[in-house]
């Protein structure tokens, strides 16, 4: 070995002792704070947010070495003492050598990992009878009352109360539990929680929040898969991917909504390029924080313009997670494959028409632009331009065909025989095909600053690394490799996929969560109450195939789960928003249990409509039949909300919810006694009841009333007045018994 390689060895092993105890904690490949990686020499050089970090050979110009000198700011290391004189005269030294590498650094101080990202664990519960969960849990109290128990379950799985007949059959439980699980309304009252987490909503929001027909086959697919008990693992990739890993599968197809029906800002022809560069990062902001919490319950999107302060999810990590929803877009498509092949293949060749047809004309550019874009009535040039020129480059099917090749004419004529007729259409994810434009990391989320281009990529902090295919023709297949990775148990992010849905079915049916805070499992959310047992819960959802239904049945054959009101472990859960008005309907048996298809409009009186939209929502509406359906399929209208559901704390479908507020204000108690709604259903209650107290008590509230409350229902119908038994059926609906479940 040659004295100037033993050297230069020997101050790379200095070197790597002072950044191994006092940098690379901080600077590594999955932290990467300040965007700064020293574990290689190739990382090193090529710096973070505030360029290079070493100039090799001169050690007087290297960032690194005066922001450890504290010459320069921020001053390292964060929050720590300044290092030692040896330590900086070893770094100097290095540096000048030509900052040699001998192997990768890594930290030298202990980082324990977070509990939520380790690897998923299968605790063995402690030994005892009954319940794996009574066991983790220990004590346990009296068990409720088959009523209370039926109208728990009825509530829990379905979300809406027992029939007398229900309540009168004396059926065994373990049956109960088998009729809701096989009901459709199961799928209907869990994907209403599915939806919470989804933001799911029926228009796009912002200032135009115009209507989207083509959001509802999103809903409908929560509703229906989680009625098939479609394993949750499929049900999270089809969300991601359904397009690229199904495209035959209308289902998956469709699933790709969860990335397209957030908050959606229009761009206009006079938008500029950076406005529209804004826009389109808020997109992707949008469906990358709601897929971080949604599945993984973390708080992404605090990276976009900075590392994130608590969690290890650099800044390059949320870029490299944007990335691999860059390439998309959302769009109405069709969910037939080969009508979808046939659309789009005309779509193109009609858009290439339309630039022929608009550049023959003899007009300024800035006119051609705005006349090969869609017409859009707020903007005066772009009207102005259809005007006067629109008629000249309209064109029909014919002049196309004309216009094609003879080959084109030949593929349009085969892809519109296989394409079939027209089928339903959905707000999905489209993908142009081809290698996707470059993508990079923004200084402070700024599209104006772009620095280091990446590619697509995974939560470092989490499982392993994933490789991405090469783009094919109809789409890049980032999404495709991305979700395999984030079901992935063993090697991806699974384990935390696992555990936080989990977290969630204890949630709902508990009314809190052995996590308290289900969309942080970071450092900043709670720790789990449980962890024992939640480990135990999310090992157990895999190796049961992910299947949620058999989940609701292990915790419903709990003593916990079935303890007496006031036993410890439950407390009295009220009824959602749209819950309580299903349970309206349903008492007073106005509900209409269609399933599936377009939303229907509640009325909202014309004065709680404040919205400036282009598609107004109607001021006229009636209190009808058609309006009567489950709460899960009212039109959820962005800019404006149903008052009742706003009252009872419906969330603004503006983000990721998963946990509702649950306030308890006057304005709730004043719109059950008030509401002309409320009034409608006790009217259609005493009508139902036919004047019988015993029937309305089972009809509203799953039970019989007691000799005392008999005895007071006699005295206040006493009065022979018709409208009292009408009176009477309301008050029941304004009862603590009514409004809450146990």
């Amino acid at each position: 070995m040659s004295l100037a390689l033993a050297l230069a060895l020997a101050l790379s092993q200095e070197a790597a002792a002072v950044l191994e105890a006092s940098c690379v904690r901080c600077h590594d490949a999955s932290k990467k704070k300040g965007g700064l990686d020293l574990s290689t020499r190739e990382a090193v050089l090529r710096g973070g947010d505030s360029g290079p970090a070493v100039v090799p050979g001169n050690a007087r110009a290297s960032f690194l070495r005066k922001v450890v000198t504290h010459e320069a700011e921020p001053r390292m290391p964060h929050k720590a003492p300044k290092l030692g004189p040896d330590a900086l005269a070893a770094l100097a030294a290095w540096i000048d050598a030509g900052a040699p590498y001998a192997r990768r650094l890594r930290s030298a101080v202990p980082d324990e990992v977070h509990w939520a990202f380790r690897p998923l664990r299968r605790p063995e519960p402690p030994p005892g009878e009954g319940s794996p969960i009574d066991r983790f849990l220990g004590r346990r109290g009296p068990p409720a009352p088959p009523g209370v128990l039926l109208r728990r379950a009825s509530f829990v799985l379905t979300g809406l109360p027992p029939s007398p007949e229900e309540v009168e059959a004396a059926e065994a439980f373990e049956a109960v539990v088998e009729r809701l699980l096989a009901s459709p309304h199961y799928g209907e009252r869990w994907g209403r929680h599915w939806l919470d987490l989804a933001r799911y909503a029926d228009s796009s929001g912002y200032e135009s929040d115009y209507d989207r027909p083509g959001a509802h086959p999103y809903r409908d697919f929560v509703i229906r898969a989680l009625n098939e008990d479609l394993p949750f693992d499929v049900f999270v990739r089809w969300q991601v991917a359904g397009d690229e890993l199904a495209p035959e599968d209308p289902r998956a197809v469709a699933a790709t909504g969860f990335c397209a029906v957030g908050p959606f800002q229009k761009t206009l022809p006079s938008d500029t390029e950076r406005n529209k560069a804004i826009y389109r990062n808020d997109l992707l902001d949008d469906v990358v924080s709601t897929a971080a919490s949604a599945f993984l319950g973390l708080t992404v999107a605090c990276a976009r313009c900075h590392d994130h302060k608590y969690d290890p999810i650099p800044q390059r990590d949320y870029y490299r997670l944007a990335a691999v929803f860059a390439p998309s877009r959302p769009r109405e498509r069709s969910l037939s494959l080969p009508r979808r092949r046939f659309e789009e293949w005309l779509e193109a060749r009609r858009e290439a028409f339309l630039r022929f047809r608009v550049e023959a004309l003899p007009i300024p550019a800035e006119e051609k632009r705005l006349l090969a874009l869609p017409v859009e009535n707020n903007i005066v040039s772009s009207k102005r331009v259809h005007q006067s020129h629109g008629a000249k480059v309209k064109f029909g099917d014919e002049e196309l065909r004309a216009w094609l090749s003879p080959e084109e004419r030949i593929e349009w004529e085969r892809l519109e025989r296989a394409a079939g007729p027209a089928v339903a259409r959905a707000l999905a994810l489209w993908e142009p095909g081809g290698r996707p434009e470059p993508w990079f990391l923004l200084g402070r989320g700024d599209p104006d600053s772009p620095k280091e281009e990446l590619g697509p990529g995974v939560l470092g902090a989490i499982g392993s690394e994933v490789p991405f295919p090469d783009p094919g023709p109809e789409s890049s297949g980032r999404r495709s490799a991305f979700a395999r990775w984030l079901t992935d148990a063993e090697r991806g992010a699974g384990g935390l996929l696992a555990r936080v849905i989990a977290n969630r079915l204890w949630q709902h049916h508990f009314g809190e969560g052995l996590v308290r805070t289900p969309n942080d499992f970071g450092t900043q959310g709670e720790r789990p109450a449980h962890p024992e047992l939640l480990e135990w819960l999310a090992s157990e959802l895999v190796a049961r195939g992910w299947s949620l239904k058999s989940m609701h049945r292990l915790l419903v054959s709990s003593a916990a789960w079935r303890e007496a009101p006031g036993g410890g472990r439950r407390r009295p859960m009220r009824l959602e928003a749209e819950i309580l008005r299903d349970a309206l309907l349903a008492s007073s048996g106005r509900l209409d249990r269609t399933l599936y298809g377009p939303a229907v409009r509640a009325p909202i009186p014309k004065e709680a409509i404040v919205t400036r939209t282009k598609d107004a929502y109607p001021a006229d509406g009636k209190d009808a039949p058609a309006t009567w359906r489950r709460s899960v399929y009212l039109f959820v209208k962005r800019s404006v909300a149903v008052p009742m559901m706003e009252t009872f704390d419906a969330p603004p479908a503006s983000a990721s919810c998963g946990r509702r507020e649950r306030t308890t204000v006057a304005p709730q108690a004043l719109a059950l006694l008030n509401d002309p709604f409320v009034r409608g259903c006790a009217r259609d209650l005493a009508r139902r009841a036919g004047g019988d107290v015993d029937r309305a008590w089972l009809l509203a509230l799953g039970r019989r009333p007691s000799a005392t409350e008999r005895a007071r229902a006699a005295a206040f119908l006493a009065d022979g007045d018709p409208r009292s038994f009408a009176d009477l059926c309301h008050t029941l609906f304004t009862l603590n018994e009514f409004l809450y479940v146990d």
